[in-house]
């Protein structure tokens, strides 16, 4: 865990960081195969942009709503760099009701769009993971085993680095580049992209500590998993008709 790295007089917040670089270098990768998916780069930085600001903006406003205390010491902790003041739920779903307006606005396919930024998100979710690593968030259940690592007081599952592996070999076998991707169906990339995602995320929540319980010691994130899952599976089956024999 290294929440922050110090250069010289700067302290850098090294998840912050993170994220930011996975945005930048999966912006890159998507931009470089953009003309497959028939999208200019200008909208897709723009879509980028958007959806990034006004994820940030909701998740932040969400979070001083629900815990306005945390934001009593000064006015200027609003604008914190602290990871952990935000509402990532929130903050997503209001990115993607932002996103979904600017594209209907700008009259972009649905299924070419997502295939344009599946590769910026493939690689932001190495990111992501990483920044969870650096940060201490989104850790494993106690655990002796000779992987193992210390934190927060105890030996534990490294579920932020099966995550990152789990997204690398996802970004791996949906290389845009492959000839693989090449013969996929506008929306196939990413909703191949958002399946095997799901179901890396479905198999290592199990290992995660801070799971959210219903109930009956039901893991939210696993339900809600089952069900993305069923989701995509069904628009996969529908993208993807039978011509087996019959």
């Amino acid at each position: 865990m290294m929440p922050i790295m110090q250069i010289g007089p700067i302290a850098v917040p090294v998840p912050a960081f993170l994220i930011i670089l996975g945005i930048w270098l999966g912006l890159a990768l998507s931009e470089r195969h953009i003309s497959r998916f028939g999208l200019s780069s200008d909208l897709l930085f723009n879509l980028v942009l958007v959806s990034f600001v006004s994820g940030v903006i909701g998740a932040r406003l969400a979070y001083l709503l629900r815990y306005p205390q945390a934001f009593t010491g000064s006015l200027r902790d609003i604008f914190s760099r602290n990871l952990g003041l935000f509402d990532p739920f929130v903050g997503g779903v209001v990115s993607l009701v932002v996103s979904a307006i600017y594209a209907q606005r700008k009259r972009l396919a649905l299924r070419s769009t997502l295939d344009a930024i599946t590769p910026a998100l493939a690689v932001f979710a190495i990111a992501l993971n990483l920044s969870h690593l650096a940060s201490g968030d989104a850790y494993g259940v106690p655990a002796n085993l000779p992987w193992s690592i210390t934190l927060w007081g105890a030996q534990r599952h490294p579920t932020q680095i099966y995550q990152t592996i789990a997204a690398l070999l996802i970004l791996g076998y949906l290389w845009p580049g492959r000839k693989l991707v090449a013969n996929f169906k506008p929306g196939e990339y990413f909703l191949r992209f958002a399946t095997l995602t799901v179901a890396s995320s479905l198999f290592l929540e199990g290992f995660r500590g801070d799971s959210s319980l219903l109930p009956g010691g039901f893991r939210l994130a696993q339900i809600l998993a089952w069900l993305s899952l069923a989701f995509c599976l069904y628009a996969i089956g529908r993208l993807i008709p039978d011509t087996g024999p019959k």
